[in-house]
C-alpha cells in the first residue's frame, strides 16, 4: 500500500509519530516499518484498504468544506460589524453636529474667521433629511474596505495592519465625499458633519476590529475554526516559523508536526512532531487532515521545493512558502520592483547611538526604580534566606556577557551552600537538553528558595548588573562559562549582545522549552533586534512572572 494512503491508526504506529524519547530508526529500519505495515494491511483485503482510504477523504474533504463555510461566515459577520459600526458613527456625528454643537457661539466665530462672513444661524437639517446620505456613506465605506482587501485580512494578529487600512480607507472615502460636495452641491448637506463621521468610524471600527480579534482567538483557541498546519523543513527556518505560531495560539494555526528534510540529523524538535521525511508528504497530509501547508526547505533543494508544491496542489491542501535568503532574517528584506521585475535587498539592523542611548535609558530608570521601590521587600527576602539555610543572601555566579567577556551576575541565593559540589552528583538526572541543566525536583534548592525562583523574585539582584551596564533588561540569558563551552558555532550568536533578565526565551515558555528553541529564539531577537521588539518584550515579562510559565 502507498505511503499516502495510510490511515491516521497506521500513522501513529510508525517511528515519526512516536514519542520524543523513541529513537530514531534509520531510512532502512523505516522501510522494513512501512513494508509491514502494508503486508498486514493487506491481509484484511483490497476493498477495506480502499474503503479507508475512500472515508479519510471524505473526511479531509468535509473539513475543508467547513473551514470555507467558516471563512465566508466570518466575512459575512466582520460587513455586517463594519456597516453597523460605519451607520452608528453617522448618527453619533449627527448628535454631536446638530445638537451639541448647533448654533454654537463657538462654530459662528470659527465661520467668520475662515469666511469673514457676518454672524448666522445654522440651519438645522432632520435626521430623516439625511437618511440618502448615510446610506451612501455606509455603501461606500464597506465597497472602499473591501478594494482595499480589508476583508481578506486575518482578523487575528493583524490588528495594526487593520487600523492602517481602515484609516486610510476612511480618508479616501472622506475625500470622495467632499468632491462630491463640491461638485453636485445637494441641498440638504453640512460639511461639518463629514469630518466627524470620519474620525468616529476610525475610532469605532478599529475598536470593533480589536474586540473581533479577541473574540476570534478565544474561538481558534477552543478548536474552532483552526488551521492545522504542516510544515515541510527541519532547519533553522523551519524551526524558527513553528515556534512562533505555536507562541501565538490566538492566529488559529495548530501545528501537526514537520517533515525531516535530511539536512540535519532525524528527531523531534521539542514538543514538535517529526512525522516523516519528504517522501511522506502525502501520508501526513491525509493522515494529519493537514489544511495548510507551509514550506521552509533550503534554497538548493530546489527539486524538492517545485515537487512539494504540485503534490499540494494536487491533494487539495493551500500552501504558503517561505524563501531561504541564505538565512537572512526575513524581516530585513527590502522589496522593489522595475517593470514587473523584483529586486531584493537587506535593511541594516545594526543599533544606532539613539537606539542604544534610549535602551540605556530605560535599562537605568527601571533597574534603579525596582531596587527603591522594593528596597522593604527585598530586605524581607534578604532576612528570610538567611533564617533558612547558612551562608550569604547574595549568590555571586561567573556568567559569559557581550562578545564571551565574563562577569559576576548577582541572584539572591536560592540553594544550599554546597550546591556547586552536589551538581556532580546529579548530572544523570538532568531534565534539560544541551548544555543547560534542570530538575524540576532538584534537591539543591531551599525552601524559600523555591518560593523565590517560582516567583522570579531571585533575580532581583540582576538589576544591579544592569545599572553596572554588564546586564540589560532585555536580551538572552547569561551562559555559565561551561555552557558556552559545549556551544556549537551557531549558538555563539547569542553572544553579540548583552544578557538580559527578560528574553524572548523567558517570555515563550522559559524552563518549558528545549535549549535549542530557546537559542533560535535568542537569535530571533538579535537579528530583528528593534525598540518595538525590545518594549514588547518588557511588557510581556509581567505576564510571564505572574503566571508562572515555566518557571522552577
Amino acid at each position: 500500500m502507498k505511503g499516502s494512503e495510510l490511515s491516521q491508526a497506521q500513522l501513529s504506529r510508525t517511528p515519526a509519530a512516536g514519542p520524543a524519547s523513541a529513537t530514531p530508526k534509520s531510512p532502512a529500519e523505516a522501510t522494513a516499518s512501512a513494508t509491514g505495515a502494508s503486508m498486514m494491511a493487506g491481509n484484511t483485503g483490497v476493498m477495506g484498504v480502499t474503503g479507508a482510504t475512500g472515508q479519510l477523504t471524505r473526511i479531509i474533504s468535509q473539513r475543508r468544506s467547513h473551514r470555507r463555510q467558516w471563512r465566508i461566515l466570518e466575512c459575512l459577520v466582520m460587513v455586517l460589524l463594519d456597516a453597523t459600526l460605519v451607520a452608528i458613527s453617522f448618527y453619533l456625528a449627527y448628535l454631536i453636529r446638530f445638537q451639541l454643537l448647533f448654533e454654537s457661539p463657538w462654530l459662528d466665530r470659527l465661520r467668520r474667521a475662515l469666511t469673514d462672513a457676518s454672524p448666522s444661524h445654522a440651519t438645522f437639517i432632520p435626521l430623516d433629511k439625511l437618511t440618502e446620505m448615510q446610506a451612501g456613506i455606509v455603501i461606500g465605506a464597506i465597497a472602499i474596505f473591501a478594494v482595499r482587501g480589508l476583508y481578506r485580512l486575518r482578523l487575528t494578529g493583524t490588528w495594526f495592519r487593520q487600523m492602517w487600512t481602515i484609516t486610510s480607507s476612511a480618508t479616501i472615502g472622506m475625500a470622495f465625499l467632499i468632491t462630491y460636495y463640491f461638485v453636485f452641491q445637494p441641498t440638504a448637506n453640512s460639511r461639518l458633519l463629514v469630518p466627524f463621521v470620519w474620525a468616529i468610524s476610525i475610532v469605532l471600527l478599529c475598536l470593533g476590529r480589536l474586540i473581533a480579534s479577541a473574540i476570534m482567538g478565544t474561538l481558534y483557541q477552543l478548536g474552532l475554526g483552526e488551521t492545522r498546519v504542516l510544515v515541510v523543513g527541519s532547519g533553522r527556518l523551519a524551526k524558527m516559523i513553528m515556534q512562533h505560531v505555536a507562541a501565538n495560539p490566538s492566529l488559529g494555526y495548530s501545528i501537526v508536526g514537520f517533515l525531516h528534510d535530511l539536512e540535519n540529523a532525524p528527531g523531534d524538535f521539542g514538543r514538535f512532531k517529526m512525522l516523516g521525511t519528504l517522501d511522506d508528504l502525502g501520508m501526513a497530509i491525509r493522515s494529519m487532515q493537514v489544511d495548510e501547508v507551509i514550506i521552509a526547505l533550503p534554497s538548493h533543494l530546489h527539486e524538492q521545493v517545485i515537487r512539494t508544491v504540485r503534490l499540494c496542489e494536487r491533494l487539495g491542501a493551500s500552501f504558503k512558502l517561505i524563501p531561504d535568503l541564505y538565512e537572512l532574517s526575513l524581516s530585513r528584506i527590502d522589496m522593489e520592483s522595475i517593470e514587473g521585475i523584483p529586486l531584493i535587498g537587506i535593511k541594516q539592523s545594526s543599533l544606532n547611538r539613539w537606539q542604544r542611548a534610549v535602551t540605556r535609558a530605560v535599562d537605568i530608570v527601571v533597574s534603579s526604580l525596582i531596587l527603591l521601590l522594593g528596597a522593604p521587600l527585598w530586605l524581607c527576602i534578604a532576612l528570610a534566606i538567611r533564617l533558612d539555610s547558612p551562608g550569604s543572601v547574595i549568590y555571586k555566579s561567573t556568567r559569559i556577557g557581550l562578545n564571551g567577556k565574563p562577569f559576576q551576575m548577582y541572584k539572591f541565593r536560592s540553594m544550599y551552600q554546597n550546591a556547586d559540589q552536589m551538581l556532580a552528583a546529579l548530572l544523570d538526572r538532568n531534565e534539560a537538553q544541551g548544555p543547560l541543566f534542570k530538575m524540576r525536583a532538584d534537591p539543591r534548592i531551599t525552601r524559600v528558595g523555591r518560593l523565590l525562583r517560582k516567583l522570579s523574585l531571585d533575580e532581583i539582584p540582576q538589576f544591579i548588573n544592569v545599572l553596572k551596564g554588564e546586564m540589560s533588561l532585555v536580551g538572552p540569558r547569561p551562559a555559565l562559562p561551561r555552557e558556552v563551552a559545549q556551544y556549537e558555532e551557531w549558538q555563539k550568536g547569542r553572544l553579540a549582545i548583552k544578557p538580559g533578565i527578560s528574553g524572548l526565551w523567558q517570555v515563550r515558555g522559559r524552563s518549558d522549552l528545549s535549549f535549542d528553541e530557546g537559542v533560535l529564539l535568542d537569535l530571533y531577537y538579535i537579528e530583528n533586534w528593534s525598540l518595538r521588539l525590545y518594549f514588547q518584550i518588557l511588557l510581556s515579562t509581567i505576564p510571564a512572572v505572574i503566571f508562572r510559565r515555566g518557571a522552577y
